[in-house]
C-alpha cells in the first residue's frame, strides 16, 4: 500500500541535496569580525529529540521503534553532527518504517484515532479535520502551518482515501507526509533580517530553548510566547528558558551533554583484560557512567554549586561494582550509595573517578599520554599538534632484566625533538594520574612492582599528586572559560570561531560573574547574541 505512494519517501531523500550548503562556521567569512554568528543551519533531530516529538504529537502510551538512524559524535558533540547531516536513502527507510511503526498503534483503535483528530475521521473534507491537520502540522512543524500546506495535505488525504475507500487510512498517509516532511525531521532555523541583523525568529527560538533544555518541541507555553513576540527580547527568553530548567526533563537533558563533554557515552562498552582487573564486571562501565553522571546532577541540580567543585569534590555515589574499585567495603548490589571518600589526597573530583581513569587508558595499561591530551583538549580548550609525519610513535622497549616504569619510557620517548612538542603538553599532566591503573583503580607502585611517581609540573605549577592536580584545574581560569566554550559550540551546534570571539567572551566573563553555576551559564547562553543572531544565509535555505 505505502509503496503507491513513494513520493513521501521520495520528497524526503530529496533533502540531502539542501543539507549541508549552509552550517559551517562563519570563521573565514568573520575573519576581521569580532561578531559574525554562524550561519543558519538546518538540525536533524537526535533519537531522543524525534522519539519526544512522537510522544508530544500523540501520547501514552507509545511503543518507540528501535531502528532509527544512529546518532554520530562530531567535535565531542552529537550536536554539531546533527546541524551536518544528511539523511541516506537507507536513513530515510528507517525514518519511513518508524513512522508508519507509531502510526499504525494510533490509527488501529478508532476511539484514541478519533479523540486525536477531536471527531470521527468519516470525511477528510469535514471542517474538524481541517482544524486538526492544520494543529497537528502546526504542533509538528514547530511553526505555523500555511493555509496552502492544509490544503495539500487534505488533497492528500482525499485522494488516499478515494483510492483505498478508506477515510481514516487518507488521514494516516496525510499525517505521514506531515511526521516525513524535512520540517519536522530537522529543525529549520533560519532568521529572519531585522534592524540589528538576522535573528531567529520567535518560533525559531522556541524550539531552540525546547530542544536545547528539553529535547523536545516547545510546549503550549512557549508556542504561545513565541505568538505574542516575547521571544524577541532577552527577557521573554530568559523567563522561558528559566520556567524549562525547573522540568525535570532538563535535567536528563543537560546531563546528555555532560555525557558528550566528558565522553563517557563510551563507558558502557569498556574493554579491559579480564585476567588483569578481577573488578571487571559486565555492568562496571555502565556504573561508571551513571557515577559521573550523578556527580553533575548532584552540582548542578541539587546543590546548584560552584562548577569547578566537580573538580575538588569528594562526594560520589557508587554501587557495588564501584566500590570494589574504590577499595569502600560494606557496599553491595547494584543500588547507589551516596559516600563521602576519604581526604587522603587519592580522591578528588571527575578526574580521579574511575570512569575518566579508565575511559583514558588501554586495556591492560595507564596512559598519561591518552589522560593528559583529553585534559588539554577539553578542560584547557588547547590545541595539540598532530604528530609529524612518518614520525615513530611506538614507545622504547626496556632492556632484557631492567624493567622501567611508563613514565621512565615516555621520559625516553621525549628526548626525541620531533615527539616532544606534542608530548610535553601532555604527559606532564597525565602523570598527576599515574598512581590508578588502567580501570582507575589506587595503586602505589605498577605492574613490574615499580614505584609510581606522580608528582609533576604543569604548565609552570607543580603538583604534587592527583589532589593536587585537581585543585589545579578548579583554580585555572581557563578550565572555567573552556566548559563554557563548549556549551556554547554544544549550543550552538557549531565550533567558535573569530566571528564568535565577543559572545563566548561575553558568555565567560558571566560564567565567573554567577560564580560558575552552571544554571546560570544556561541563561547566560540563552540570551546571548551569538544563539539569537545569525549571519544572513550565503544560499537560499529551503528544505
Amino acid at each position: 500500500m505505502r509503496q503507491a505512494y513513494a513520493p513521501l519517501l521520495c520528497a524526503l531523500v530529496g533533502l540531502a541535496s539542501c543539507v549541508g550548503i549552509i552550517g559551517d562556521s562563519g570563521d573565514e567569512r568573520a575573519a576581521a569580525a569580532a561578531f559574525a554568528p554562524a550561519e543558519p543551519t538546518l538540525h536533524r533531530l537526535t533519537r531522543p529529540q524525534i522519539q519526544n516529538a512522537w510522544l508530544d504529537l500523540f501520547g501514552k502510551p507509545l511503543t518507540i521503534p528501535a531502528d532509527l538512524p544512529v546518532d554520530d559524535v562530531l567535535y565531542g558533540f552529537s550536536s554539531i553532527s546533527a546541524a551536518r547531516s544528511t539523511i541516506a536513502p537507507v536513513d530515510a527507510e528507517k525514518y519511513e518504517n518508524a513512522t508508519y511503526a507509531v502510526l499504525d498503534q494510533i490509527f488501529a483503535d478508532p476511539v484514541r484515532r478519533d479523540a486525536l483528530v477531536g471527531c470521527p475521521v468519516t470525511a477528510v473534507g469535514e471542517p474538524c479535520v481541517k482544524d486538526f491537520l492544520a494543529s497537528f502540522t502546526t504542533r509538528a512543524w514547530r511553526r505555523p502551518a500555511s493555509e496552502e500546506e492544509v490544503t495539500s495535505l487534505q488533497v492528500l488525504s482525499a485522494k488516499v482515501a478515494t483510492d483505498l475507500e478508506d477515510e481514516a487510512q487518507g488521514l494516516k498517509f496525510a499525517l505521514a507526509a506531515v511526521l516525513l516532511s524535512p520540517h519536522f525531521l530537522f529543525r529549520v532555523e533560519v532568521g529572519e533580517p531585522g534592524d540589528e541583523g538576522y535573528r531567529y525568529t520567535g518560533w525559531e527560538m522556541a524550539s531552540r530553548l525546547s530542544f536545547l533544555l528539553l529535547d523536545a518541541p516547545p510546549d503550549d507555553t512557549l508556542r504561545e510566547a513565541a505568538r505574542r513576540g516575547e521571544l524577541a527580547t532577552t527577557e521573554g527568553v530568559r523567563a522561558q528558558a528559566s520556567r524549562l530548567l525547573d522540568d525535570p526533563r532538563a535535567r536528563v537533558t543537560l546531563t546528555r551533554f555532560f555525557r558528550d563533554f566528558m565522553n563517557i557515552g563510551k563507558l558502557d562498552a569498556l574493554d579491559k583484560h579480564p585476567d588483569k582487573f578481577p573488578q571487571l564486571s559486565a555492568t562496571l562501565g555502565p556504573s561508571m557512567r551513571i557515577e559521573m553522571e550523578r556527580m553533575f546532577e548532584n552540582n548542578v541540580f541539587e546543590k546548584e554549586g560552584d562548577f569547578r567543585d566537580m573538580f575538588t569534590t569528594r562526594d560520589t555515589y557508587v554501587n557495588e561494582d564501584l566500590a570494589r574499585v574504590y577499595g569502600i567495603e560494606g557496599i553491595t548490589g547494584p543500588e547507589w550509595t551516596p559516600v563521602t571518600l576519604p581526604d587522603d589526597g587519592r580522591r578528588a573530583g571527575i578526574l580521579t573517578t574511575p570512569g575518566f581513569l579508565a575511559l583514558n587508558a588501554h586495556k591492560t595499561q595507564t596512559s598519561p599520554t591518552h589522560r593528559g591530551r583529553f585534559v588539554r583538549l577539553n578542560m584547557f580548550c588547547q590545541d595539540i599538534p598532530p604528530p609529524p609525519p612518518g614520525i615513530n610513535t611506538t614507545l622504547p622497549e626496556p632492556e632484557p632484566g631492567k624493567p622501567t616504569t611508563l613514565r621512565q619510557r615516555l621520559d625516553e620517548h621525549r628526548t626525541n625533538p620531533e615527539c616532544a612538542g606534542c608530548h610535553e603538553q601532555m604527559d606532564p599532566i597525565g602523570f598527576a594520574f599515574e598512581k590508578y591503573d588502567a580501570i582507575g583503580a589506587y595503586r602505589e607502585t605498577d605492574e613490574n612492582g615499580l614505584p609510581v611517581d606522580s608528582t609533576t609540573v604543569v604548565d609552570g605549577h607543580p603538583v604534587a599528586g592527583p589532589s593536587d592536580m585537581a585543585e589545579l584545574a578548579a583554580s585555572l581560569p581557563e578550565v572555567g572559560a573552556c566548559i563554557a566554550r563548549r556549551f556554547y559550540e554544544h549550543a550552538g551546534a557549531h565550533l567558535a570561531g573569530k566571528g564568535d570571539k565577543n559572545s563566548v567572551e561575553e558568555l565567560v566573563a558571566d560564567f565567573v560573574a554567577s560564580d560558575y553555576r552552571f544554571k546560570d551559564l544556561v541563561l547566560g547562553l540563552v540570551t546571548n547574541d551569538g544563539y539569537r543572531y545569525a549571519s544572513k544565509p550565503s544560499q537560499e535555505v529551503k528544505p
